[in-house]
């Protein structure tokens, strides 16, 4: 396996594990519609932050980078509408 293929291996696992560890909290807050104890403002720096690494990831045409983010665009802004909807 070349350092390429590694590198691709690991960026893919990794962001599989990133993108399983939001889908949890967005069930969560959508289900129960409890979002008190969620911080606003964390998960609008997530969105930020994520929208920041797809960028990175498209302009080096790293498809690990770009597919893992836009999963955790997604799930964030889906948690930020519920805490901003329920509150």
């Amino acid at each position: 396996m070349t350092h390429i293929e590694l590198a691709s291996v690991v960026g893919t696992a990794t962001g599989v594990i990133t993108v399983f560890s939001f889908i949890p909290q967005a069930i969560h807050a959508w289900r129960t519609k409890r979002t008190k104890d969620l911080s606003r403002g964390t998960f609008a720096m997530l969105v930020v932050q994520a929208a920041g690494w797809m960028t990175y990831g498209i302009l080096l045409a790293q498809g690990p980078i770009i597919w893992t983010n836009v999963c955790v665009l997604l799930l964030t802004l889906s948690i930020l509408a519920a805490k901003v909807r329920h509150g």
